[in-house]
Formats: C-alpha cells, structure tokens, sequence
C-alpha cells in the first residue's frame, strides 16, 4: 500500500514561491520515466530547498524509488520525513516498512523502526479516523487500510527486537501478527527463526512447526519458490537433528497447514528422548528397580523438580529401589545409610532406619529398599528415604 499525498496542482497554486516552481512540478508530474522523473525533482529540490510544499516532493521521490526498485533510497527519503515531521504518516509508515530486512542495523536504525513502529500504533485511530478517509475511499477499504498499517507496526516491531534478540518480546510481536493474518509466511520463518535461537527443547520444537509452515504456505502472503524451497531445507535437517531420523516429518508438515501457531499439546519426540524411552523399554525387562529409579531420578532433575516432590512425593511411599552402599553412620551400629543408584560412586539416596543394624557392613554391598520420601535436595542431588530395617534387604548378618 504506497501511503503517497497527490500533488494537486490546481488546489495547491498559492502555496508555489513562484510560477517557475509551478511550471517545474508540473513537468515532474507528467514525466512518465522515473529516471527522468528524479532529475527534475532533484532540479526542484536544489532550486527550491525550502519549499512549502517540500513534504509532497518527498512523496514523489518515494514514488519514483519505489518504482525503480531502490529501497535504500526510499529508506533515506523516510528518514528525511521523519527528521522534518516526526508524526508524519507516509515516514512512520515507510520506515515500518522499509527497516525490517535491513542487512547489519545499527543501534540508530532500530531505534528508528521501533519509534516509527509505536508511534503508529498509539496514533492509528487518529490517522484513520472517519474524518481523515478520502471521499473515493469505502468504509470497508479504509477499515483494511487500517488494520494493514496496525500488522505492520507489529511485524516492524518484532524485527526489532529479533535483531537485538529480546526473543520473548520478538514472539509476542509475531504472535500478535498471525492471530490476524495467519498465512503470512515471512512472519512464520521469523517466527521459526526466534524459537530456534532459544534453548529451551519446546522452543526448538516450535521453530520446526512456524518453519514448516513457512516453507509450505501458498497463495497469498506465501514466500517465493527460492525461500521455500531453502527452507524446506532447513526444516528436514532440523527435523533430523532434533528427532535422530525423518519419520514423523511428512506428518509435522502437513499439521503445521492447519493453524498459524502449533496446539499448546503439541510436540515432537526428540532422538535422546526415543533413546531414553528405548533403554527404559529394556531396563524395565531387565532391572525394574533401577528402571524406577532413572524415572523417579529425571522427574526431580526437571525445572520444576522442587515441586513436583512437595506436590506428589513427599510423604509417599516409593517403588521398590535398589542400590550400592556407599557408607554408613554411626559405626558399629548403622541407622543412616547412603546409596548410589544409577553408578556405583554417586551419593543419590539418605536411607534413615527406623531402627539401627546390629552390625556394620563393607562399602560396595548391594541392597534393596522400600520407603517413604522425607526431603529431597536438587543441587546437589540428594534424596532422603525414610524406611523400616526390615525393608531392607541385602544387609549382611553377622
């Protein structure tokens, strides 16, 4: 949508310096040659720099870059609005549009995008107020108008803070964006490129879903063929890397068609989660108790591991566990054993006795316990188990 006032000659003739300057605009606006179009403004401009009518020449150099493919210039010609007419809506707008996809922003420029970005924003009801829409204009159009220049603050915005990866701000931008406009495959890539930057795993797993979408959205607000094709690329070695094969991508491809933001249920199954299920599959076949354990143990190392054991664990009786001795207090008469589980050297589990063993026992020796968990420490690792001597069995007798 180019945002450009029309020169209206006839309406505008008291404000020329003279008729020489009239006589010039009106050769700019009939020159059908953009080339030569910029020659005559440039006349204009060097003749009469101080031009009432400044603003509108601007706008026609827009026009005449746009149309000669220069963004660059287009670029500086927004600025040069802005730096004259801060509110000015053809600047904020051609800033908002012209920014985002800059190569190496400085600080300035994304400064620039984000102040032409909010500024749009706070002010849209103002420029697309009833009062303001032009007679030619359908209430609809005018309605679209608006919610066109509102998308594009948002996209302009989350550009911005990709560029100064403020992630979680990025994605809020995005969000906003495809909520309105859910076909917007540059949005999807971008999208996918902020939640690929994050290390938290479901972030990754997001990336696939937005790129996917990316590569394979058609018709209207799709990527060209080159884009797609590129990251359709990327989404399979991705996909791979994150997964350990393809199985499953056909699937992720077609699902992320269906909606512009995946499920909030949705997830993909990484390559050491499948070989983490695998060897629980086996440890259950083979030692369920320390298959119980590697659960028990992944469950209290998570984020919200604290948690989850105040919630769901203390006070509550475990599986069956079984484990190494490590060492033992006091002597002689041992109440308070610590264990390794899942190594022979790792002081993972506090087993407090109900009553002391009459005797002592050599580090090393294997024992099976049943308890109840009395507290337990994530960093470092520890897990006090509360039980009965006589469930524990393996202790040696005199």
């Amino acid at each position: 949508m180019l945002l450009t006032a029309l020169l209206a000659i006839s309406t505008l003739a008291a404000t020329w310096t003279d008729r020489n300057e009239y006589d010039l605009a009106l050769a700019v606006r009939a020159e059908a040659v953009s080339a030569k179009k910029l020659e005559l403004l440039d006349q204009w401009k060097a003749k009469y720099p101080k031009s009432e009518l400044r603003q509108q020449r601007r706008e026609l150099y827009l026009s005449a870059y746009q149309s000669m493919g220069e963004p660059s210039k287009m670029l500086e010609v927004a600025r040069e609005i802005q730096a004259d007419q801060p509110d000015n809506l053809v600047g904020l707008y051609w800033c908002a549009v012209l920014i985002p996809g800059t190569s190496e922003p400085s600080p300035d420029l994304l400064s620039l995008g984000e102040k032409a970005a909010t500024q749009l924003l706070s002010g849209i009801d103002g420029y697309f107020s009833p009062a303001k829409k032009p007679a030619a204009t359908t209430d609809i159009d005018w309605k679209t108008r608006k919610s066109a220049v509102t998308l594009l603050a948002h996209r302009d915005l989350g550009w911005v803070q990709l560029q100064r990866r403020n992630y979680p701000a990025a994605e809020k931008e995005f969000t906003v964006y495809l909520q309105q406009s859910p076909n917007a495959a540059e949005i999807s890539a971008w999208f996918g490129t902020v939640s690929a930057l994050q290390k938290e795993p479901e972030r990754k797993v997001a990336a696939l879903w937005h790129l996917a979408r990316a590569a394979d959205l058609r018709g209207d607000g799709a990527l060209p063929e080159a884009q797609q094709r590129q990251i359709g690329s990327l989404v399979e070695k991705l996909y791979v890397s994150y997964h350990g094969d393809s199985g499953g991508l056909d699937q992720l491809r077609s699902q992320a068609l269906t909606a512009p933001l995946p499920p909030a249920n949705f997830t993909i199954e990484s390559g050491a989660s499948i070989a983490e299920r695998k060897l629980l599959e086996e440890l259950d076949r083979t030692n369920p108790e320390l298959a119980a354990w590697v659960r028990l143990k992944n469950r209290l190392e998570a984020p919200d591991g604290d948690k989850y054991f105040a919630d769901s664990l203390h006070n509550s009786p475990l599986p069956k566990l079984k484990g190494v001795l490590i060492r033992f207090s006091p002597a002689g008469k041992p109440n308070e054993i610590v264990l390794a589980i899942g190594d022979a050297v790792s002081e993972e589990v506090i087993l407090k006795l109900s009553s002391p063993f009459p005797n002592e026992a050599a580090a090393g020796v294997q024992l099976t316990f049943e308890g109840t968990a009395e507290s337990f420490s994530q960093k470092p690792f520890s897990l006090t188990v509360t039980a009965d001597r006589e469930k524990v069995e393996g202790w040696p007798r005199r």
